[in-house]
């Protein structure tokens, strides 16, 4: 299988050990006091309750493998059969490390990217020599290497939309966010519901394919009636993902055709 594009998600939650060890090493506090003080501090400070990526742990990837007429060739999670931190991360850098493919993913630079490298890091992984290339998958202004679709949406940076992924899949009448969101994959781990992390990280990673398909007619590299052609493969090749692992019916469900705005 050649794959042109590995469009992928990632799920994390956090270290709390490693979090109580780096600060809060002198209080005296167990690891959820730790993270339960820590989460009450940047909501104060931040408004918010997502921790520092340097703290987070990947427990599930989601990745679409894309061929170079932009068709699906298969849809999966990453990790093989154990899909522990360590085998998930393995298994991401072994495909990089292979393959010759364009990584495309939403704010990837931001935090997927960052966190796969600092795993690398964690792990002993080496990574290929073209990953640190001047122009290579590091580089902001090039998407020949990695396609960060949150910063050529926004014009690296220069604006930021309210809504994100979901925002954007939603304008093409795709799922978006529906019952789960990311601040809540730490509860669902906690509670052992991996089943619905993967469904919703395998969500997530298609409506980042959908919102890629809608790029390239952006950048004139597809036709809007190719681009439904597309879809419409991807809607059948993900009710056979369905019917052959019971994943995604949801996201079936709420699979909705687009249509111009009149």
């Amino acid at each position: 299988m050649t794959i042109q594009y590995l469009v992928y998600d990632i799920e994390s939650i956090v270290d709390k050990q490693l979090l109580n060890r780096v600060l809060y090493q002198d209080k005296g506090l167990a690891d959820q006091e730790a993270f339960s003080l820590y989460i009450k501090k940047i909501e104060e400070e931040k408004g918010n309750n997502f921790p520092n990526p340097a703290f987070h742990v990947p427990v599930c990837i989601a990745a679409i493998a894309v061929d170079k007429d932009f068709t699906i060739q298969k849809i999966g999670l990453l990790g093989e059969e154990k899909r522990t931190p360590g085998a998930i991360v393995k298994h991401f850098w072994d495909m990089y490390n292979r393959g010759s493919f364009i990584l495309v993913d939403f704010n990837g630079r931001g935090y997927d990217l960052r966190l796969m490298e600092l795993w690398a890091f964690r792990q002993g992984i080496p990574i290929h020599y073209k990953h640190f290339d001047k122009f290579g998958v590091r580089y902001r202004y090039s998407d020949d290497k990695h396609l960060d679709l949150h910063e050529v949406v926004t014009n690296n940076m220069s604006i930021r939309y309210q809504g994100g992924l979901n925002l954007l899949a939603k304008m093409l009448n795709k799922p978006g966010k529906m019952e789960t969101n990311g601040a809540m994959v730490q509860d669902l781990h906690d509670q052992n519901k991996i089943d619905e992390i993967e469904d919703y990280c395998l969500g997530d990673a298609l409506d980042t394919y959908f919102v890629f398909l809608r790029w390239k007619v952006v950048r004139g590299s597809l036709s809007l009636a190719q681009e439904t052609d597309l879809v419409e493969k991807a809607r059948e090749r993900i009710k056979q993902h369905a019917n052959e692992t019971g994943q995604l019916k949801k996201y079936l469900e709420r699979f909705g055709s687009w249509a111009p705005w009149e």
